[in-house]
Parts: C-alpha cells; structure tokens; sequence
C-alpha cells in the first residue's frame, strides 16, 4: 500500500543531513563551493583553484610551487596548471630557480595584485552577508570548533 501523505522532508537538507552532522557540513560545503564557484567564475573567470592561488600570493612575497600548494591545501599537479593560465592572463609571473633546487617561484605581477586585493575585500564581503545573523561570539565559536574539526581530521582514519 502506498503512502499519499505529503513528504515531511525538509527543502534546504536531505534525510541524512538531519542525523549525521558529517553530511550536513559536506552538504553545507558543496552549496558554498558551487555558489563561490559560479560567483569567481562569472565574474573574473578564475577557477577556485585559480582564485586560492591568487589569495595565497597576495599574503607573501613568493612561493614555489610546492609551498604554494600546501599553502593552498591544494594538489601540485592543480596548482602546476593554474599557474599557466594566471601567468598567460599576467596575473603572476614564473621564474625558474637554482637557489631553491630546480622549483618554479611564483610572484603576483602589479595587476594581479591589484586583482588578488580586489578578491580579498569581495570574498570579506560575501562573508560577511553570509553570517550578517550570526552574533561576533557566534562566529568566533563556530570557527574554533571548525578548527578543531580540522585538527580531528588530521589524524583521523577514515579509510578503515
């Protein structure tokens, strides 16, 4: 016999989100990702990947690629090709170096600065619109305790 009741699941989160906080972070994540995605894509045509990079440099002087990628908590091979395409766009610029090894050390060129600086104060923005109903103590919790889930997942086992 087939129910005909109204389903009682909620619009913004599946069943799963409702009883295991793992899938309702996953779920919240995914939703942030592909609107700040689609938001950086449309309107300076940067990959996340591209827009991490951008962020990363902006902090620093330079950073060879494997610094740059562990900054970004990216893999090399992502950062390796984002790097092409921001130095095509001049947004940084790649030398080669001896004096670090044999590492490519990437470098904001003046635009990509001007660029990464502009980023910055929009990605604030949007976060700050994002939590505008949070209280200051609220957010400081929820990112220590996002810190802290972090931190537990670093030496967590989840393949087992």
């Amino acid at each position: 016999m087939l129910n005909d009741a109204p389903s009682k699941r909620p619009q913004d989160y599946g069943m799963l989100a409702q009883e295991h906080i793992a899938m309702l972070i996953s779920n919240i994540g995914v939703r942030l990702l592909r609107g700040t995605t689609a938001y950086y894509r449309s309107a300076f045509d940067l990959s996340m990947t591209e827009w991490r990079l951008l962020i990363v440099l902006n902090s620093t002087q330079s950073l060879n690629v494997s610094e740059l990628s562990g900054a970004a908590d990216l893999d090399k091979a992502a950062v390796s090709r984002s790097l092409v395409l921001l130095e095509e766009r001049k947004l940084i610029s790649v030398e080669q170096t001896r004096t670090r090894g044999r590492a490519a050390i990437a470098r904001l060129t003046a635009e990509g600065r001007k660029l990464s600086e502009k980023l910055l104060n929009i990605s604030r923005e949007r976060e700050t619109r994002l939590f505008k109903s949070f209280s200051r103590a609220d957010r400081e919790h929820l990112k220590a305790l996002l810190q802290q889930l972090s931190q537990a997942l670093a030496g967590a086992d989840w393949d087992h």
